[in-house]
């Protein structure tokens, strides 16, 4: 294995960003927040990922109504 991959991959688990963003800076911050999003899910237990999942999706929704009612304000 490359050994500049490897010093890359334990910054990426010491630091809070992605390796993805570490090997490509000019990532979208949608990508970027897609990203954690995923680093999230797979860190969490697996037996828990579909609870993760179902409240995610409701905070979502939440989020969505909230915005909503700001913008018809």
């Amino acid at each position: 294995m490359n050994p500049s991959f490897l010093i890359l991959k334990a910054l990426a688990n010491v630091l809070p960003i992605s390796l993805d963003s570490l090997i490509n800076p000019d990532v979208s911050p949608e990508d970027e927040g897609a990203g954690q999003m995923k680093m999230l899910y797979c860190s969490c237990p697996s037996e828990m990922r579909e609870t993760l999942l179902h409240h995610t999706q409701e905070t979502m929704r939440e989020l969505t109504e909230l915005s909503e009612k700001f913008e018809t304000n």
